[in-house]
């Protein structure tokens, strides 16, 4: 823990310069994303600071693919209305697979077999103890290292970047983008973006970040394996402090559920529901008691920074019961987490407008917005364009 003194002088440092905000976007998977969606097109309606006129961009596993569009410039309102509009081509980019097998990485690993085979027999008849149980556990190795590949994540913001005049180098943003994974031989957590980690294009990081270990290959770049930026911390928080936030805000969709075992939905244990039901659970809490510990050491050792969580509640059913990587609700879970944001402002409004107060940031009425927000009303794509970039213009003009 840092010394007593070093608050008070780290205090005294950030007063004398711009205040910096960051935002934070948690892993979560598609599902994930989307409910961040739904909460940025809250956020953009309550706050009067625009989300597109932040100071970083901090974005782990799913929430990656959603950083590193807000800081290329793409709005919440643009974002929201593409997720929810059930389209089969989002942003008019046709949606590459997300879920391919990779026949070719199955076929090499075949080509092991009959040796593979032939050890795991010399294994159980060996007597070095072993056993039929460990021979069949050795047939593993002819697995891939994951079940399927995402390199359609990659192709498909490569290709949105390019038709909508973005960029896919770190180094042409006008705004700070980490996007963060984790090397798998060093277990270290890599923030590209970062000095010394622009030399790979945003879509191959965000790839690499939401490369679900067992799910997904690991992802190799410039002769290293990178995995899931969730593996070793759920939000990465210390990278914004450490980056110099003053305030920052972290979207995080993954929370346990508190089961109601004498009234709630449920009617029963969760282990009622099989062993999905469980597993879900059992991440839920390791990744949200991460986080949980991560605040109270940030608290307590970065007093000066200010951290605002918007997350379902406990009790959230919805968020709980959809599998996050359903693509398929995602109209509902965007809609479900734009109302989230607003009655999680509606129950702290005094809290959060002397915090957000302070950091020169004003709250509106979160009583007066909608259930659902309003869509862009322009089918063509020129005039939708047009308003993103008047959103745009209007931000800039806010600051």
């Amino acid at each position: 823990m840092a010394p007593a003194a070093a608050a008070p002088r780290a205090l005294r440092k950030r007063l004398r310069r711009k205040r910096k905000v960051a935002l934070v976007c948690a892993g979560g998977g598609i599902t994930g994303a989307v409910y961040e969606i739904g909460c940025l097109r809250a956020l953009e309606d309550l706050l009067d600071r625009s989300m597109l006129d932040l100071d970083l961009y901090l974005g782990v596993s799913g929430g990656a693919f959603v950083a590193s569009l807000l800081a290329n410039g793409l709005s919440p309102r643009q974002l929201y209305d593409e997720v929810a509009a059930r389209s089969a081509s989002p942003f008019g980019v046709a949606a590459a697979p997300l879920f391919r097998i990779g026949i070719g990485e199955y076929l090499k690993r075949s080509s092991r077999a009959p040796k593979v085979l032939a050890d795991a027999l010399l294994a159980a008849l060996s007597g070095e103890g072993r056993n039929a149980a460990d021979a069949f556990f050795t047939l593993f190795q002819l697995l891939p290292p994951g079940l399927l590949e995402n390199s359609g994540v990659q192709e498909y913001l490569a290709q949105l970047f390019h038709d909508h005049g973005r960029t896919d180098h770190f180094s042409d943003l006008h705004r700070e983008l980490i996007v963060v994974a984790v090397d798998l031989d060093s277990g270290e957590a890599v923030p590209f973006g970062d000095n010394g980690w622009r030399d790979v294009s945003i879509s191959k990081a965000v790839q690499a970040s939401t490369a679900l270990p067992g799910l997904y290959r690991p992802i190799r770049i410039g002769g290293r394996d990178y995995v899931d930026g969730g593996v070793k911390k759920t939000a990465h928080i210390n990278l914004a402090i450490e980056k110099g936030a003053d305030l920052i805000i972290c979207l995080n969709p993954i929370v346990p559920l508190l089961n109601d075992l004498a009234g709630g939905p449920l009617r029963g244990h969760l282990s009622n529901r099989g062993p999905t039901w469980v597993l879900d659970q059992v991440l839920r809490i390791t990744l949200h008691g991460r986080m949980v510990y991560g605040l109270e050491r940030y608290e307590a050792e970065h007093p000066e920074v200010d951290i605002v969580i918007v997350e379902p509640t406990r009790d959230d059913m919805r968020m709980f019961s959809y599998n996050i990587m359903r693509y398929s609700a995602r109209h509902i879970v965007a809609q479900h987490g734009y109302r989230s944001a607003k009655r999680q402002f509606c129950e702290r409004e005094d809290e959060y407008r002397e915090l957000l107060g302070r950091h020169g940031i004003r709250v509106g009425n979160p009583q007066a917005l909608p259930d659902t927000p309003d869509a862009i009303p322009w089918r063509s794509s020129m005039a939708r364009h047009l308003a993103v970039s008047l959103d745009q213009l209007a931000a800039k003009l806010a600051r």
